[in-house]
């Protein structure tokens, strides 16, 4: 096998598996898009067990501009909203 065709087999499985993500990843945007929902929040516990992320990958996400919502009482809840967590489905890589 030359390396021209390693490198052709290489790319078109690179393409395959940026597909493949991009298609789960879609998925799951317009399940969460959706849902029947009153208002427009998700809390964080959900987002991370929704989109298997962790902890880190959301507060990554806030350095970069995701907003957390709290609310005015005092509790540990955070929620985020769910047009500007699909934005970062797309973005983060």
């Amino acid at each position: 096998m030359n390396d021209d065709t390693l490198t052709n087999l290489v790319a078109r499985g690179l393409v395959d598996e940026v597909i493949h993500l991009f298609n789960k990843y879609l998925g799951t945007q317009l399940k969460i898009r959706n849902e029947k929902r009153v208002l427009p929040y998700i809390s964080k516990k959900r987002v991370m067990e929704d989109l298997d992320i962790s902890d880190g990958t959301l507060d990554n996400w806030e350095k970069h501009g995701l907003n957390r919502y709290k609310p005015r009482y005092k509790t540990s809840l955070i929620y985020y909203l769910i047009d500007d967590i699909c934005k970062f489905i797309v973005i983060d890589t």
